[in-house]
This record gives C-alpha cells, sequence and structure tokens, in this order.
C-alpha cells in the first residue's frame, strides 16, 4: 500500500511544474533595451537592463549656430519634453522664440506651428554623427503685413 504522504496529488503536481517553468523561463530571458523606439532597441529582449538611449538623447544640449537667415551665429538649446519622441529647440532665427520638433532615428521634423501671431514656422533637418552637429532647414511665413513673407533658412548647430 502507497503511503499517501509519498507523492503529491496530480492538482499540487501541476501547480509545482507551472511554478517551476516560469522560473526556469525566466532564468532564459536575454537582457537588453525592450523600449521600442529606443536607439538601441533590441526586440529580443525579454529582460529591461536600464542600457535604452532614448532616440532625442543625441538631439539635447547647447549648440552653436551659424544661420543663412536673419541672424548669422547665436547659441541655442534643444530640450526634453514631456513625450520621449519630441524635443523643444529654443531661439528659431534667433529671436523667434521656440518651438516643438519630432525625432526619429537621425531625422528631426519641424511640423507646421504658429510661433507668433502672424508668423508659422515648418521645416525638417538630420543630425550628423560624425560632426556631432544638427543641420536644420525651415520656412518662416509671415504675415503680419498682410502680404506675405517667406524666409528660407539653413542652420547648422554644433553642439558645445
Amino acid at each position: 500500500m502507497l503511503n499517501r504522504h509519498s507523492f503529491l496529488p496530480s492538482t499540487e503536481l501541476f501547480a509545482v511544474y507551472v511554478v517551476a517553468a516560469l522560473f526556469l523561463n525566466s532564468c532564459n530571458g536575454k537582457e537588453g533595451c525592450n523600449a521600442f523606439g529606443a536607439e538601441n532597441y533590441d526586440p529580443e529582449a525579454t529582460i529591461d537592463n536600464g542600457s535604452c538611449i532614448e532616440v532625442r538623447d543625441k538631439f539635447l544640449g547647447s549648440f552653436v549656430v551659424s544661420s543663412d537667415c536673419f541672424a548669422q551665429s547665436y547659441s541655442r538649446t534643444i530640450e526634453i519634453t514631456s513625450d520621449r519622441f519630441v524635443v523643444s529647440i529654443s531661439d528659431i532665427s534667433d529671436t523667434l522664440g521656440s518651438v516643438n520638433a519630432r525625432v526619429s532615428m537621425d531625422n528631426i521634423i519641424i511640423d507646421p506651428q504658429i510661433i507668433r501671431n502672424g508668423v508659422t514656422i515648418d521645416g525638417a533637418g538630420v543630425y550628423d554623427t560624425t560632426a556631432n552637429a544638427v543641420s536644420l532647414s525651415y520656412r518662416i511665413t509671415d504675415i503680419r503685413s498682410g502680404t506675405e513673407v517667406i524666409h528660407n533658412c539653413l542652420e547648422w548647430c554644433t553642439k558645445n
């Protein structure tokens, strides 16, 4: 006769197998960045190891700006916003205030937006990893005088 304490009932045995399988599976997970959209996103990573680099991070900082538009040389900052794919660019054309821009990989996009009453902006650019700089091309449309005036601007923003 079998001792009833020498084996586990089938439901308890099943629970032990499930817990053991979950434990062993978690031990076999791949560590890495599992935040979709991060610079170093690894689709095979199941365990976040804290190594994620946000795409926007390379765009952040202080810059010296060379421009073919209004002021020829000035400073600017690019800062984070609450959206992990959007940055705030200060001092557009030196004096026109700040605009928001979306970032994706090495690209930066200034969606059409109002920067002052009667003044709009839109444009795009790219981050140059070898020069540690951002090239921006944007259009400022000014209708404050009653006549549309368009300024096409090109800037080279070198990180300090």
